[in-house]
């Protein structure tokens, strides 16, 4: 959990500038770190039967006691646990939250302490030596690892999205454009029974589509379409485009064409809906941060960045859609749901 200063540590550090606020950033680093190797060595995943002594976690994950009781104190002062009489037991935040981020971890790991790595070159470039992509793509199980990323993320904000995004009862056609492991197309049609979906994208991705969709017995009503959405048409006649994480990793005259591109597959009438994390006015410290940080990563990672939602507002409004609008979800600081209707 993040290392949240009290109220007179915050006058010290933060407000009356007597004690040096940045060592908070590197308690955070070290934290992150601290998390990553407790999870590796199994120790969530032991805590989840029930309160343990130091000695059994250490049997357990089969390390030594004294580092393991170390690092549960630590886990402990992050409040990842608590401790009573000498047990150890997962806190309801990470019993909560720690199982739908967990097979993300080593996708977060890569990217804070290896891809991060080029930071600074990329900075002085104005563009990656190499993209995420092509990263992963060097790496055995990398994009496995990316897509796994992906829809620990997606877990977080589906059902907020599904909460706030209202299909039209004529809604029949669902298109996912590059959305790879295809879980948000599964959930709106588990949501909307008379909806079917296809999941258009790169063979590579879909492969973990696939896999998606047989564990969710959605075969019957989710279907991969392969191809490359800057060159290959995308079909027609569907009534919803999920366009999801997709426009923050190419520059404005690129998702201006997508945009219209997406335009065409859609009937009269039809709805597009964008998630994205947006500059501009953030709800909370925290949003505001992630948005930050995130355009960070994403010009390191492919040259891209986040925009605002005026400037994607006037990409749907060329492109022939009317009555922009943002929804902002809180489930998932600094991510916010664009939606237009396609005029006709």
């Amino acid at each position: 959990m993040p290392v949240i200063p009290n109220l007179m540590e915050r006058l010290i550090l933060l407000k009356l500038n007597l004690g040096p606020g940045p060592m908070l950033d590197f308690l955070g680093a070290a934290a992150f770190r601290t998390v990553i190797v407790a999870h590796r060595l199994g120790v969530f995943e032991t805590l989840s039967g029930g309160p343990r002594m130091a000695a059994e976690v250490a049997r357990q994950i089969e390390a030594d006691e004294r580092g393991t009781t170390l690092l549960l104190e630590a886990l402990e002062a992050l409040g990842y646990v608590k401790k009573k009489d000498g047990r150890y037991a997962s806190t309801a935040m990470t019993a909560k939250w720690l199982p739908i981020l967990a097979d993300g971890i080593p996708f977060f790991e890569s990217v804070m302490f290896e891809l991060w790595g080029h930071l600074e070159e990329s900075i002085r470039r104005g563009e990656p030596p190499m993209t995420v992509y092509e990263w992963f793509g060097q790496r055995p199980g990398g994009l496995r690892e990316f897509q796994a990323g992906m829809i620990a993320i997606a877990r977080l904000s589906v059902d907020e999205i599904l909460a706030k995004v209202k299909l039209p009862p004529t809604a029949r056609r669902l298109l996912d454009v590059g959305g790879g492991h295809g879980l948000y197309a599964i959930k709106f049609c588990r949501r909307y029974p008379q909806v079917s979906a296809t999941v258009f994208d790169l063979a590579e991705a879909l492969e973990v589509a696939r896999e998606t969709v047989a564990a969710e017995q959605m075969d019957d009503r989710v279907s991969m379409q392969e191809g490359d959405f800057w060159v290959d048409d995308l079909g027609t006649g569907y009534n919803v485009a999920l366009l999801f994480n997709i426009v923050h990793g190419h520059l404005p005259d690129k998702n201006a064409e997508l945009l219209r591109k997406v335009a065409g597959a859609l009937n009269p009438g039809g709805l597009i809906v964008i998630l994205d994390q947006l500059v501009g006015k953030a709800p909370g410290g925290a949003a505001k941060a992630s948005v930050r940080l995130t355009a960070l990563n994403l010009f390191n990672a492919v040259g891209g960045q986040t925009y605002e939602f005026q400037e994607i507002a006037r990409w749907l409004t060329a492109a022939g859609f009317t009555s922009p609008r943002r929804i902002n979800l809180f489930r998932s600081p600094g991510n916010s749901l664009v939606l237009g209707t396609k005029t006709g």
